[in-house]
């Protein structure tokens, strides 16, 4: 099971670096197009911000459920020498329920874009497209997560018992 959710996040890694270098190759013709012959690729900012919410939202799937986001660490010395697994579990489940909440208003707003019919103004896209595909995107990271937490539960009490001393692990 673990390899399956390896095997997702990668694909999720290497679909936001794609559609990050289209969007690299796609401005960069744009730009040339644009000044150096007088014509621009028609729709490009609509087919840019399409590409962008896969980048960014692909890319926060695969690094919250690696683990790999960046991480500020004010108070967690201290709270690391008190309670180092609270801390630890503290922080995931509150990523998590965030996570989960950010995914269920984005799909709230997928919802409204479609019930409303409303397109793009250039390329005439429908507009739920862009939410939705968020809304894809989170739904994979928000599982791939909690998999991920639950996956650690076990390696988190082995290594509790073994900082505690206790070599039989936790007791059922």
């Amino acid at each position: 099971m673990e390899r399956i959710f390896k095997i997702i996040e990668r694909v999720l890694a290497v679909l936001a670096g794609i559609a990050l270098f289209i969007m690299m190759v796609l401005t960069f013709v744009d730009v040339i197009g644009r000044y150096g012959f007088n014509k621009s690729i028609f729709g490009s900012s609509e087919m840019i911000e399409v590409l962008m919410v896969v980048v960014i939202f692909a890319g926060v799937a695969f690094v919250t459920a690696s683990d790999k986001h960046i991480k500020v660490d004010i108070f967690a010395p201290i709270i690391e020498r008190h309670a180092p697994n609270l801390q630890r579990w503290i922080v995931h489940i509150f990523s998590l329920v965030i996570y989960a909440g950010l995914t269920y208003e984005l799909g709230r707003h997928m919802l409204d874009s479609l019930l409303s019919g409303k397109r793009t103004a250039v390329l005439d896209f429908p507009q739920w497209v862009m939410p939705g595909a968020a809304v894809f995107f989170s739904l994979i990271g928000v599982l791939l997560f909690a998999a991920a937490i639950l996956a650690t539960k076990g390696r988190l009490e082995k290594i509790d018992h073994a900082a505690s001393g206790d070599t039989h692990g936790p007791e059922l």
